[in-house]
């Protein structure tokens, strides 16, 4: 047993002394990491993580760049393409993307890898005062933004609304590609019912269209069936205190899925070991540097993958003592 233990730390203390080797040896490498568009509210967890690579940067070597993207399916595609190095995504996108499934469907991404998880984003159906919309069974003849392609809000739009047997016959399904500022715009000229999102809570400008004008929360979590199919929904609470001028009188109960930092089986090690790394070991900083980041907790953070954990990443996790 004794002789056992002495090979595995003599393999960790190899490993450690390789990467270390590395990171000596390396050029600055600029990584790019895929959000969301900037109104979205993946961009500024991505400008998070990128302050915290940013503290060890002279050593490490890696440089963040934050890019906007259209959302998590793009983000996906462009980390198994080189595009991007990292992407944040929300889990059940990264679900879909590795079984081959929903915009994948019969093309798994058997090259998708996993960092961590980071925290949960909550689906909101937002609607104007004036549109009577109370509940789901309201949408009939409503004009409702499911969102733009690419972004997991409009899979998850047409999940929930089909779940209620709604189709192209009782609501307007208006895919409009445009940015969240402007969809807001549109539902204060009466253009729009209501829209689709999902964010991280509070967002700023879903916060500044609920005390300029009247607008509500639908509840959306009567939707079991989705919990059964879905494992990675969970049901939330979306507090009144979030957004307290909104003209909901109580909490409206949703649903979530949780969000995730994903690369290629490409990546490299040592990016991977070092995204892993700085996330960690920053963790209190980072904590700070967004409302929603605020609970993290690194046990939480290693759980709801469905990709494989980069090997990189892994190392990193095991070499802590954080999983086996």
């Amino acid at each position: 047993m004794k002789k056992y233990l002495l090979i595995i730390t003599a393999i960790f203390l190899l490993t450690a002394n390789m990467l270390y080797a590395q990171q000596r040896q390396m050029q600055p490498m600029n990584i790019k990491i895929g959000t969301s568009d900037k109104t979205g509210g993946l961009y500024p967890i991505g400008i998070s993580i990128a302050k915290v690579l940013n503290i060890n940067s002279k050593i490490h070597k890696l440089n963040p760049d934050v890019v906007a993207t259209p959302g998590a399916v793009y983000n996906i595609d462009s980390v198994i393409s080189g595009e991007l190095n990292f992407g944040i995504v929300e889990n059940d996108a990264q679900y879909r993307a590795y079984k081959g499934l929903g915009e994948w469907e019969g093309t798994p991404q058997y090259d998708l890898r996993a960092i961590i998880s980071l925290a949960p984003e909550i689906m909101q159906l937002i609607v104007s005062e004036k549109s009577k919309i109370k509940t789901l069974m309201d949408l009939k003849d409503k004009h409702i933004n499911l969102g733009q392609p690419g972004e997991t809000a409009y899979y998850n739009s047409q999940l929930i609304l089909n779940s209620y047997g709604h189709d192209n016959y009782t609501v307007y399904y208006d895919n409009i590609s445009t940015s969240l500022k402007d969809t807001i715009t549109m539902l204060q000229d009466g253009r729009l019912d209501g829209f689709f999102i999902n964010s991280f809570v509070p967002l700023y400008l879903i916060k500044q269209l609920s005390e300029t004008s009247h607008i509500r929360f639908v509840d959306i979590t009567s939707a079991n069936k989705l919990l059964l199919q879905y494992p990675d929904y969970k049901i939330t609470t979306l507090k009144k205190s979030e957004y307290p001028k909104a003209y909901n009188p109580n909490d409206t109960y949703t649903l979530s899925v949780m969000t995730s930092i994903v690369t290629s089986s490409k990546t490299s090690n040592y990016a991977a070991y070092i995204m892993a790394k700085e996330i960690v070991e920053n963790l209190n900083i980072l904590k700070t540097l967004h409302p929603a980041l605020k609970n993290l907790d690194i046990k939480e953070m290693l759980k709801y993958n469905t990709a494989p954990i980069h090997p990189g990443a892994m190392r990193y996790y095991v070499d802590k003592g954080l999983l086996n």
